[in-house]
């Protein structure tokens, strides 16, 4: 009897994974009733059990629903683990800080392990510290009295994901005369991490010192906006993120000197285990590096016992054993750009190889193949938060990988002997030109033209995308001519998503957000001709967080009055027009705001507000809606408050005021009038949402 031919190769741990992250990720969507991810899975389901029962694998059909369940299973655990407690007034915080710091111009925020709440063990908090009364130190042991806020973990539509991976329910806000230092003590890796990057700044300078710590650790905190802006606009990002790349350097290294020690195998596997343990703890278990050390074990593992090693099925018990554990991941860009990536090169880096090498050298067409295989699986991620595509990337990285190649070992090997050996500092010293040539390289090639930026694509498209390069791989068993027929319905659905998803007219409700990210403001309003006005914000990726809110997809104009966007953020928004405070220096292509001048645009009608001379702010008109946005840099006295409070305005957008000025509210972000029209709701950790009845207009504050 001849034995029925496969289609697909088996790998069960593999479609375990993509059948656990299908169910975690589409749990949310399914119950928050979002008809697009209902469809979606629907016809996903579908479309998977007739196959199956056409292939007569109906056990695979149990196996499969009972995988599902328990993703959804998983997901509720995961938003009940991450739950805390809520407290009421004034609570007494004992807590010590972790080498984990952000510093803004005028604040500090620090991640708080260790936490304390009125003599009550918790979980991880996130103190934003105002004023240098005192000088705080990673590893003090602070106590202060504060109101504690609760972090969301899911907030109108976006998800938390620092809080999460930090396991940081809390946040709160004080000024530093507010602490008090009880003592002071480092744990084991906080230690090392901070012996490392003092030696590392005081042999290599600050700027090539962040980014050789970042390249080790992947803590990107201390490196500068233009150093980061200058990697992701060239596609070297992934150089900043410790993942594959370094582990795979970590084992050649690592077995090249246990084979010069002549050990066996088994203590080759041992020590090899270890060491990649012990550095995905020093690099806090991020998503990336603890998928890269469990595909490095198994790859150990398969040596030592003469298996050959399956980099789909290694992938996929990366990825089950890491939603075991954090099933929320599912939703973490890191996490998922990291697996699709290694996903891009198993797939369609052999086809695409094979292609390549009838017109390149093996080793060109290879690398070519790599960097393209990788980038493509991981667009539709890149495009969810409006990154840019380098079309030349793909040069860079054959210069950029290579040296990285060297530099890396190098510096990892320093980086052990110098802890031991300060006095050997001087190599890092040598090591230091070598970032500094990537550095020129990547700004070089972040000033290309060729680059492209990425509108978002929903879910279906990269679903589509997947199935489109899953279809063309060796993993498929069909034959060619059933390939391009099923390829072919792939692309036309594919490139139909797109051109829906991007063109089509988006029908949303009028409605103004209103976002504060630390010291950053921005109000965004919606007409019913579906275009957008912004006010302020000068970062490109605060603004976008808005605009997703509102689903906008054109932006007429942008008005300045507390900040001015980055030329960078000016070109990647693309709005028709770009209005600045006089008091505010612009880039070429700003208008100044006249005093005394009515504009237009797009169905909004805005001009400022002077008082003595002095901007007060901006009135803007649309839909029969008047609403006032305060200049939070002007003079605010009860005065302006008076005069804002005799205008009748449909709604005042104040900002972040001093609680010293309180003429409307106690501690007002947002006012508004005719509240007692309005259906109106007040959420955990800030937000506000608002409805009004008779103008159908949403208020939401970010």
């Amino acid at each position: 009897m001849e034995a029925k031919k496969k289609i697909i190769h088996n790998r069960p741990l593999f479609y375990a994974f993509l059948a656990l992250l299908l169910s975690i990720t589409a749990t949310r969507y399914i119950f928050q009733v979002n008809v697009t991810y209902i469809v979606l899975v629907s016809v996903v389901l579908i479309g998977l059990f007739v196959f199956l029962i056409l292939q007569k694998n109906i056990y695979l059909i149990f196996i499969f629903i009972s995988v599902m369940l328990f993703g959804v299973c998983l997901f509720f655990l995961g938003v009940k683990i991450f739950e805390a407690n809520t407290y009421y007034g004034t609570q007494t915080v004992e807590a010590r800080i972790t080498d984990d710091v952000v510093r803004y111009s005028n604040r500090t925020r620090y991640k708080l392990v260790d936490v304390k709440i009125n003599d009550r063990s918790e979980s991880n908090m996130y103190a934003v510290v105002y004023g240098y009364d005192q000088e705080l130190q990673v590893g003090d042991v602070l106590r202060f009295n504060a109101e504690i806020s609760k972090n969301q973990l899911f907030n109108l539509g976006g998800f938390n994901l620092s809080c999460y991976r930090d396991n940081a329910p809390y946040s709160v806000t004080l000024n530093s005369s507010d602490i008090e230092i009880l003592d002071s003590h480092l744990k084991l890796d906080e230690s090392f991490r901070l012996k490392v990057k003092d030696l590392l700044y005081e042999n290599m300078g600050v700027e090539n010192g962040a980014t050789a710590f970042a390249v080790l650790f992947g803590n990107t905190n201390d490196i500068s906006d233009e150093t980061y802006a200058n990697y992701q606009n060239a596609g070297i990002l992934h150089l900043l993120a410790v993942s594959g790349l370094n582990v795979t350097f970590l084992i050649t290294l690592l077995g090249y000197f246990l084979k010069l020690l002549k050990v066996n195998r088994w203590t080759n596997f041992l020590v090899s285990f270890f060491v990649l343990f012990a550095y995905v703890y020093l690099c806090g278990f991020a998503p990336s590096i603890v998928r890269a050390g469990i595909m490095g074990i198994i790859f150990l593992a398969c040596s030592l016992s003469g298996r050959c090693y399956d980099g789909l099925n290694s992938l996929g018990t990366a990825g089950v054993i890491t939603l075991l554990f954090s099933p929320l991941s599912a939703f973490d860009i890191g996490f998922l750009m990291s697996y699709f990536c290694v996903l891009g090169i198993l797939v369609i880096h052999p086809v695409l190889s094979k292609l390549l090498r009838k017109f390149l050298p093996k080793y060109v067409a290879d690398s070519f193949s790599i960097s393209i295989s990788s980038q493509i699986m991981i667009l539709p991620f890149l495009a969810s938060f409006y990154a840019n595509f380098n079309l030349l990337s793909f040069f860079l990285n054959l210069i950029a990988v290579p040296l990285f190649g060297i530099i890396y070992p190098i510096l990892f090997v320093a980086m052990i002997l110098c802890v031991a050996m300060p006095f050997l500092g001087f190599v890092f010293t040598f090591l230091g030109y070598g970032f500094t040539l990537i550095d020129i390289l990547a700004e070089i090639f972040s000033q290309t033209s060729l680059i492209l930026p990425l509108s978002p694509l929903n879910a279906i498209v990269a679903m589509l995308m997947f199935a489109f390069f899953f279809m063309m791989s060796r993993f498929v068993m069909a034959k060619w001519k059933n390939k391009i027929v099923a390829l072919n319905i792939c692309a036309t659905f594919l490139i139909g998503g797109v051109l829906i998803y991007n063109f089509a007219p988006i029908a949303e409700s009028p409605s103004i957000v209103y976002s504060y990210y630390y010291d950053e403001d921005l109000v965004v309003f919606t007409n019913t001709n579906n275009k957008t006005l912004v006010i302020d914000g000068y970062s490109f990726e605060n603004i976008n967080n808005a605009l997703d809110r509102v689903n906008a997809n054109k932006v007429v104009g942008h008005i300045s009055l507390n900040n001015t966007l980055t030329q960078n953020a000016m070109q990647k928004l693309d709005s028709d027009y770009y209005f600045y405070n006089t008091a505010l220096s612009a880039y070429d292509g700003c208008s100044e705001l006249l005093s005394s001048t009515e504009y237009s645009l797009g169905g909004f009608k805005f001009r400022t507000v002077e008082h003595l001379s002095l901007v007060v702010g901006v009135l803007v008109e649309f839909d029969n809606v008047t609403c006032f946005v305060l200049n939070n840099l002007c003079e605010y006295n009860y005065e302006i408050a008076e005069m804002l409070d005799e205008e009748n305005f449909d709604y005042l957008i104040l900002g972040d005021i001093d609680e010293t000025y309180t003429p409307f509210k106690e501690e007002v972000v947002l006012t508004y009038k005719d509240i007692q029209n309005s259906n109106h709701s007040f959420e955990n950790g800030g937000s506000m949402l608002l409805l009004l009845s008779e103008k159908d207009y949403s208020l939401r504050r970010i």
